[in-house]
């Protein structure tokens, strides 16, 4: 598995997606200057505290792809750091890449049509924040390969399930219960009826790999867990199928991002079929499923949010603030202790709690409590209050008519 250092050195420019909306926190000249000093052998010993290292979470990129080769699905994967089991995370092929003149529209699935598995494994860090291990675009006998050891696959559909090949359309999954062999199942997610936009698409293939995790259980016999680093966690496997064996072998948890058709006649004049996303939605989960995997694309703060509240919502609002304000969000935790009456940052120096005070203008009032122990790559640990819940009925929202430029992180 990559280092989270290698990857700063090696990932220096990060392209966001246009939907994501930032103001920086300080002005880069302060925060090189700061992290520079915080570098220095003078700051090391002033901030030396116990250090743990984010756990390991192999990610890779699984694509689906019809007979004509066109990408029909999408999945980002990453395994627990235990090395069994996992994270599916499925991204719409439609979903706007960043970067592309208003009013051409480029999507995932252009991506790969034109330049292969390769640039689509690049526009989807680009689309995550993320640095991706593996990537793997393959047709329905491939991906059945991969899947065959979670056995009888049983979805349940909303409506019939259809797809277009040549000139015929045929269903390939019937409205109800199905019980399915792994092809049968790939055949789901290969499935594109060429009279239909992909939303239509979106809840059969959620579906899909909802009953592979569920006939997957705690574990599919035969299913070999990735290699485990004790006290650092799971091991890169050699290839996908090595992978993908090691998604089989623990229990696995669905997320489906959520994506509104682009119907605008400026952005989307020649009426793509073309999706966008909401960016803090996708960094939530990909921080939270593969913190090991998540880059800085700000030369500012990153951060660790913990959230005492059930609702997801809760969180992703934390994480499009954080975003908003030029934050790196690294680590994401659902954390089961009773929620601090007010938000709280722990922090290790001075001048990063001088760097995050401006937060309490998209947070509401911060209490600030100095760190016991340090977690590598990250400078403050956000634990949300309370008080967090009123200020988003009541307080301050970020601009949405702010557009990003592109950035850059600070080379290390």
């Amino acid at each position: 598995m990559t280092s989270l250092g290698e990857i700063r050195r090696r990932r220096t420019l990060v392209v966001l997606t246009s939907s994501l909306l930032v103001l920086l926190l300080l002005p880069v000249s302060v925060v090189v200057a700061w992290r520079a000093v915080r570098d220095s052998t003078a700051a090391r010993e002033v901030v030396s505290l116990p250090t743990r290292l984010l756990p390991t979470t192999p990610t890779a990129v699984i694509g689906v792809a019809d007979e004509q080769n066109f990408l029909a699905s999408l999945a980002v994967v990453a395994l627990n750091p235990e090395g069994a089991g996992g994270t599916v995370l499925l991204l719409p092929v439609g979903a706007s890449i960043g970067g592309q003149p208003e009013g051409e529209p480029k999507r995932l699935a252009d991506v790969y049509g034109s330049d292969g598995a390769d640039a689509l494994k690049k526009a989807v860090e680009d689309m995550t924040n993320s640095q991706i291990d593996l990537v793997s675009v393959n047709g329905v006998d491939g991906t059945a390969e991969l899947i065959a050891r979670a056995g009888t696959i049983r979805p349940t559909f909303s409506s019939d399930v259809t797809d277009t090949e040549g000139e015929s359309t045929r269903i390939v999954g019937v409205v109800g219960p199905n019980t399915f062999t792994p092809i049968d199942a790939t055949a789901i997610l290969a499935a594109r009826d060429a009279d239909k936009y992909e939303e239509t698409r979106l809840a059969p293939v959620k579906a899909t790999w909802d009953a592979i995790a569920n006939a997957v259980g705690a574990g599919a016999l035969g299913a070999v867990p990735a290699s485990v680093i004790p006290d650092v966690g799971a091991q890169t496997p050699a290839d996908v199928p090595a992978f993908m064996s090691a998604l089989l072998a623990g229990p696995i948890r669905v997320w489906q991002v959520g994506a509104q058709r682009i119907t605008d006649a400026v952005k989307n004049p020649l009426d793509v079929d073309v999706y966008g996303y909401n960016v803090a939605e996708l960094v939530m989960v990909m921080a939270s499923a593969a913190p090991s995997a998540m880059v800085p694309v700000y030369p500012t703060l990153s951060v660790q949010i913990d959230s005492p509240f059930p609702d997801s919502t809760v969180i992703q609002e934390a994480t499009f603030r954080l975003l908003f304000m030029g934050t790196n969000v690294i680590l994401v935790r659902s954390v089961d202790v009773e929620a601090p009456e007010t938000t709280t940052i722990l922090y290790s120096d001075e001048m990063e709690r001088a760097m995050s005070e401006p937060l309490t203008t998209l947070f509401g009032e911060i209490a600030f409590e100095v760190a016991t122990e340090r977690i590598e790559g990250i400078d403050l640990q956000i634990v949300l209050g309370d008080n967090f819940i009123d200020f988003l009925q009541n307080g301050s929202r970020p601009d949405a008519s702010v557009v990003p430029p592109p950035t850059e992180t600070t080379p290390a």
